[in-house]
């Protein structure tokens, strides 16, 4: 299933060194030219590349989700 040009996913920039989203420019094959939302900084990557880090970004964020409906913040007023 090949990325939309366009859409948008979650991967670690190599220039600013954290998780942003990343806007796919164009494609080639299973290559992807992206760039990131956070400093503009452009990278190539495979479209594996892309789905393993969207499906572990997506699981840890669920696991997050997960933890806080288990554990909901409690309210200081009390």
């Amino acid at each position: 299933m090949p990325f939309d040009v366009g859409s948008t996913r979650i991967f670690h920039c190599p220039a600013c060194d954290v998780d942003t989203p990343h806007t796919i420019k164009t494609s080639r094959g299973d290559m992807y030219g992206i760039v990131c939302t956070n400093c503009h900084g452009g990278a190539i990557v495979s479209a594996l590349d892309l789905r393993i880090y969207q499906l572990r970004w997506e699981e840890e964020l669920q696991a997050i989700l997960d933890s806080l409906v288990e554990h909901p913040l409690q309210d200081d007023d009390r």
